[in-house]
């Protein structure tokens, strides 16, 4: 498959900058990913999160880190970094919240506890089930604001409603929610 069958130019534009070599990128990250590793586990405080996404600010190198001036290369790879650890603790956090708000009475188990795993995913099932009484309109507004971390206006756009009846819809379903996993 060539470049130009995955939607890629086969050639960059005229005027625009090459793309870098995979031999420079390579320079790069013996340069810098020491220093940048250090960064995202000072951000993250967890080893295997911090190479995720010292490889996903490595990948966003190769798609663009040839817009950068060499001299600020690195101060470009610092700032991917933080963006993406930002985007990363967007996720997780809208992913939490959604979880309490539709399971809050659920319990807070320990890691070490070895029926842990068991135990959220049976919670996690509570969820599904309670998730599939809910009316279709109220299931995929909080499936699209929840799984699909879509904001509140993009699902208005996608189901050309109101962003008012949007709102009203997930803050009823939510109420569903809770008292049908309180009832239980």
């Amino acid at each position: 498959m060539t470049e130009s069958d995955c939607g890629l130019p086969d050639e960059p534009a005229a005027g625009a900058p090459e793309r870098l070599t995979p031999q420079r990128v390579r320079e790069l990250h013996d340069l810098w990913s020491g220093e940048v590793r250090a960064f995202l586990w000072g951000l993250t405080r967890n080893g295997e999160q911090a190479e995720e996404l010292l490889q996903v600010t490595f990948g966003r190198l190769v798609e663009a880190g040839h817009t950068a001036r060499d001299e600020s290369i690195r101060g470009w790879l610092f700032r991917v970094a933080y963006n993406e650890t930002m985007l990363w603790r967007r996720r997780t956090g809208v992913q939490e919240r959604g979880l309490r708000k539709v399971a809050p009475d659920a319990k807070q188990h320990e890691d070490g506890v070895p029926w842990a795993g068991l135990v959220r995913s049976e919670e996690a099932d509570r969820v599904r089930q309670a998730l599939a009484t809910l009316p279709a309109e109220q299931r995929r507004v909080v499936e699209q604001r929840i799984y699909e971390e879509k904001t509140f206006a993009q699902i208005a756009g996608d189901l050309q409603l109101p962003i008012g009846t949007v709102l009203t819809r997930m803050r009823l379903a939510l109420s569903k929610l809770q008292q049908r996993l309180r009832d239980e």
